[in-house]
């Protein structure tokens, strides 16, 4: 009889981003990498947080999991996004949040997608979500290759906290004051290559653009529409 494993990785990725999404100006970032997938389906994960996973037989599945939005700040800093820029627009505290995903694998090996992230704590920042698309493009012995498509849509709360600017705002960072619609705020494509050096050692990088939509693309805090980002990691799988 044939058990599951669990699998663990380690790994140090460096990468960059724009200060927040529409800044003009980008900014370095290195950080360990550390994930574990259990039989059971637990995991845990650097972009996904700690939750659980169960796949169906059919290609479906579902997922839930914890994780910690760091907010933003209105001051250039090393740990968290924000700019100087932003100045007097005043903190976006972090939060802990709760994400629920449903998706399945269609047309052989693409993957959709559709996850909505609820906050747990300081949840006037509203409710958002996005819907996913990946296609793997090229799979051999070292190399996997895919590419994915993203839309991502944000509650009235959502898109006025990160987007808009009231009027307190406005008289204390002299931005005029805008009122954003919910609604889809951000398209992205990337692509993703893992390049596996030996069975346990690889190294993984990806890139991608994100475009600021509709009513969110037009704040006055939105230096550039496109955001560009990267990132590479060593990593090592037992």
């Amino acid at each position: 009889m044939a058990y599951a494993e669990n699998f663990y990785t380690f790994g140090l990725g460096t990468g960059v981003a724009p200060r927040y999404l529409g800044s003009k100006d980008y900014r370095g970032l290195v950080a360990p990498v550390f994930s574990a997938e259990f039989s059971n389906g637990f995991f845990i994960s650097p972009l996904e947080g700690a939750g659980y996973k169960k796949t169906f037989a059919n290609g479906m599945f579902v997922s839930t999991a914890l994780f910690y939005d760091f907010g933003r700040s209105d001051t250039n800093r090393a740990d968290l996004p924000g700019s100087n820029y932003l100045k007097g627009m005043g903190r976006i505290p972090g939060s802990l949040m709760m994400s629920f995903q449903v998706g399945a694998t269609v047309l052989g090996d693409t993957t959709i997608s559709v996850t909505l992230d609820q906050p747990l704590t300081n949840t006037t920042r509203g409710v958002s979500g996005h819907l996913d698309v990946t296609k793997p493009v090229l799979h051999t012995a070292a190399n996997d290759i895919s590419i994915t498509g993203s839309l991502h849509a944000g509650s009235g709360r959502y898109t006025q906290t990160f987007f808009g600017v009231t009027d307190a705002q406005s008289a204390s960072s002299g931005f005029r004051p805008d009122s954003v619609k919910a609604g889809i705020d951000q398209a992205t494509v990337s692509a993703a290559w893992t390049y596996s050096i030996t069975p346990k050692w690889s190294v993984r990088t990806s890139g991608g653009l994100t475009r600021i939509l509709g009513s969110s693309a037009d704040s006055p805090i939105v230096q550039k529409k496109n955001a560009y980002f990267a990132t590479t990691a060593v990593t090592y799988r037992y």
